[in-house]
């Protein structure tokens, strides 16, 4: 079976394409932030949804997953990687310090 990671599942583009890869029989390892997106999402979309609880802005989170999804392929290779999940700042990312992106509200 194909995998790929889809980071920001929770809603909007990322779900969509979830949604899609899963509707076309491909494993997708989805990333989320809050418990209850996971536990929502691994209702709807079953077994071949596997949840990732991170904070893409979180390094030992991010480096969690990959050993988890690693893991989970088992030798196995990623097929596909979506970086979806982001962040909005105003003004440009030039100007910004890199405190001030890792540092955005976070949900609870």
């Amino acid at each position: 079976m194909r995998s790929i990671v889809v980071t920001g599942v929770s809603s909007g583009v990322g779900y969509a394409i979830a949604r899609l890869a899963l509707r076309n029989g491909v494993r997708v390892f989805g990333s989320v932030r809050a418990r209850d997106d996971a536990r929502r999402l691994t209702e709807t979309f079953g077994d071949a949804f596997v949840p990732l609880l991170l904070d893409v802005r979180d390094d030992a989170e991010v480096s969690t997953a990959a050993h988890k999804v690693r893991a989970e392929l088992a030798g196995a290779t990623l097929w596909g990687l979506v970086n979806n999940a982001g962040v909005a700042i105003p003004g440009p990312l030039l100007h910004q310090p890199l405190t001030e992106i890792r540092n955005r509200s976070r949900p609870t």
